[in-house]
């Protein structure tokens, strides 16, 4: 007997040809007792979604690509200013650190402790949305200026949980909250958030592993 599919996918493929073809054979498949109309409403409605939710992908990915051509732009007016900066005051640490560049000076600040409640919550298909808060204030930590987001990957199929890929995803976020999208499906994720200033990085912050 053959199985109910349980992939979306499967599902959806399964259920467009079941509907199409009670109308193609009202001899053995008649109305009543088999209506297809109530499938065929909720099909259309799903694809919908789908369709919105691909729109909206692309956007993201537009953008996406958006604001690492922007990131590259400042990256080199930065370089050039700092390179400038460099050869009218090489010797002149206090002007530098003026400018937050000196790294041989003595620092302002310490660096960040560690972020605190990292959550994960799932939103939709290969979305993630993280949220955490910023790190306790004492003596010995200083305020974070962005904070760095990684994540390690575990199989769920082999035994163990053999990690595909370990910490070396690079992402930033200047807020306690940030939504990742196109994130893999069918596999563990451990996200990880360290709070981070130009003096050095707190410790991680890590979720329980997540599955998409």
């Amino acid at each position: 007997m053959p199985r109910f599919p349980e992939n979306k996918n499967d599902i959806l493929i399964l259920a467009r040809n079941v509907s199409r073809d009670i109308v193609d054979n009202p001899m053995d498949y008649p109305n009543p007792p088999f209506d297809s109309g109530p499938l065929s409403t909720f099909l259309a409605e799903t694809i919908d979604l789908i369709n919105q939710r691909q729109f909206k992908e692309a956007e993201i990915t537009a953008l996406i690509q958006q604001e690492n051509e922007k990131v590259a732009q400042v990256t080199e007016e930065l370089r050039r200013v700092i390179h400038l900066a460099e050869a009218i005051h090489r010797h002149d640490a206090p002007k530098l650190e003026e400018i937050d560049w000196d790294v041989r000076a003595k620092p302002k600040h310490l660096a960040p402790g560690q972020a605190r409640n990292l959550e994960a919550s799932h939103e939709g298909a290969g979305i993630v949305t993280l949220t955490w808060k910023a790190p306790a204030r004492n003596a010995t930590t200083g305020r974070p200026a962005a904070y760095k987001i990684t994540r390690e990957i575990r199989s769920i199929d082999e035994p163990h949980g053999v990690i595909e890929e370990r910490g070396t995803w690079d992402t930033v976020s200047f807020k306690t909250k940030t939504n990742l999208i196109n994130q893999p499906r069918g596999v563990e994720i451990l996200y990880s958030v360290i709070a981070s200033n130009k003096n050095g990085d707190g410790h991680a912050a890590r979720t329980q592993y997540v599955v998409l």
